[in-house]
């Protein structure tokens, strides 16, 4: 006596609820969070077919119209790195740019108008990275500043910084963006540069660290403490005249989150992040360690991950007010059952955050889930294997109803691949699952701006499905009401896309 889920067709997301209401007690399913949700995934690229093809695809996609633009850290023609194109449907792969002198490509480009705006982790004229413009027919390379050398080399300090990871902001006409390391602390620097490639400033240099003992913990800290961060690897988000972001080092213990005017002025530390529970940096802490993504943005509210830390030791979801205030653990990682080691900044739709872990699952090479902004229904929609990719190391973009990102290896050809990933329609299993006030109903959920109809059938055996319900979604849990459940002896339920 109870309600039983039906599936119908993993195709069009289409499963159901039988729900017989003869008897009075209703026993709720205990079901996961999407319940039976469907997610197809779809390799566009395998790299390594060839050398000159590219691979490790270790920065972010840029969406233009249909076409999906990113970098490769090796292959191509000089064994550099390349530069590539393909359409969302998985055709039209080509080289734009095989790249030279080292460069590395770790972040992502973005896009204005039909030229593209990047760095290069290493190469330029001293191998500690530059930042490029290209267009998107492959014309027009153009390097718009090449930082400085280091003394000692490699990770000493300079003027302006070096190894920019992160990916580039903009407002238009000035491009925002870090550099891991240099600056005159070595601890990395925060720079904008005008997009015709004039006007580099520093406008942020981090300051030294402490390499010693963290002295309220007692923990030895390799990459040592101090007042503002240290080690921007993430990248900015922009909102109006304010830049956000995250350190990977420094700070009292693990990281920081912090806010900047766009002039450089009015630098503040909206979290520090703290010690972990052992003696070798490794461990747990109830806040999270290391945030070497970058942040999303929603109103008041920043979402980001940490790699480590929490009470799984692998890693967390967390969310702060911009002001500094209400930091709040969303979700905590545990390495098999969901992932562990978060390193990509959340795609946010809605209220809904959509991520990748880089390790853990049933695979040990990492998942991709989704939660919603305050912390519920979480779930893993894929884990990653060596057939279909490992090791995605990207911020999902979406077309439609699909993720698009990369994994760095696996693949037919070991050398990463480009995937999408449909979203389908999904019920959720929360507290408003089942009766409620005389009328049976369900929230349910998807990508924004896609239709999600629900249907009833009263018999599977010759089903009649009856259109109860159609909704534009939005990216934030919808509510469907059956104020007529009790008039048959059973019913049925499907959600499904047209």
């Amino acid at each position: 006596m109870g309600k039983e889920l039906v599936q119908l067709s993993p195709q069009k997301s289409e499963y159901a609820m039988k729900t017989p209401f003869k008897v009075l007690l209703l026993l709720l399913l205990t079901l996961p969070a999407p319940v039976q949700a469907q997610f197809t995934f779809t390799t566009l690229h395998n790299f390594g077919a060839t050398y000159r093809d590219g691979y490790a695809p270790l920065s972010d996609l840029v969406l233009g119209s249909n076409t999906l633009y990113g970098t490769t850290a090796s292959g191509g023609t000089n064994g550099n790195g390349t530069i590539f194109k393909i359409n969302t449907d998985g055709s039209g792969y080509g080289i734009l740019r095989s790249l030279t002198n080292s460069p590395s490509p770790e972040g992502g480009m973005v896009l204005v108008g039909n030229t593209l705006y990047g760095t290069m982790y290493t190469g330029g004229s001293a191998n500690n990275g530059s930042i490029f413009k290209i267009d998107t027919d492959g014309s027009g390379f153009t390097e718009l500043h090449s930082f400085s050398a280091t003394v000692p080399s490699v990770f000493g300090t300079n003027s302006d910084g070096n190894r920019p990871q992160g990916d580039l902001v903009t407002d238009g006409s000035t491009l925002y963006g870090t550099a891991d390391y240099g600056g005159t602390n070595g601890n990395g620097t925060i720079f904008k540069i005008n997009m015709n490639g004039l006007g580099f400033t520093v406008i942020k240099t981090f300051s030294a660290t402490f390499l010693g003992t963290n002295n309220v913990s007692g923990n030895p800290l390799a990459s040592g403490t101090n007042t503002d961060g240290a080690v921007p690897s993430g990248g900015l988000v922009l909102d109006g005249s304010t830049l956000y972001g995250t350190t990977y080092h420094g700070g009292t213990s693990n990281g920081v989150v912090f806010a900047m005017q766009t002039d450089g002025s009015d630098y503040t530390v909206l979290k520090y992040f703290s010690c972990l529970n052992d003696k070798l940096g490794i461990g747990t802490n109830s806040d999270g360690a290391a945030p070497i993504a970058g942040l999303a943005l929603s109103g008041d509210t920043l979402y980001g991950v940490a790699v480590g830390g929490g009470a799984g030791a692998s890693g967390n979801i967390f969310s702060i007010k911009t002001n500094g205030a209400g930091f709040t653990n969303l979700h905590e990682f545990s390495w098999y059952s969901d992932g562990a080691w978060p390193r990509n900044t959340l795609l946010l739709d809605g209220s809904t955050l959509y991520g990748t872990t880089g390790a853990g699952g049933i695979s040990n090479k990492g998942t991709i889930f989704m939660v919603l902004t305050n912390g519920a229904n979480f779930a893993v929609l894929k884990n990653f294997d060596l057939i279909i990719g490992a090791q995605c190391d990207s911020k999902f973009v979406v077309s439609s109803n699909t993720l698009y990102g990369t994994a760095v290896n696996g693949g037919s050809k070991g050398s990463g691949v480009i995937f999408g990933l449909t979203v389908l329609p999904q019920i959720l299993s929360d507290g408003r699952f089942g009766i409620q006030t005389n009328a049976f109903g369900f929230d349910f959920t998807g990508i924004s701006n896609q239709t999600a109809i629900i249907e009833c059938s009263r018999s599977l055996f010759h089903p009649v499905w009856l259109s109860l319900q159609t909704n534009l979604l939005i990216g934030a849990p919808l509510y469907f009401s059956d104020t007529n459940f009790s008039q048959s002896p059973s019913a049925f339920y499907r959600i499904r896309s047209p």
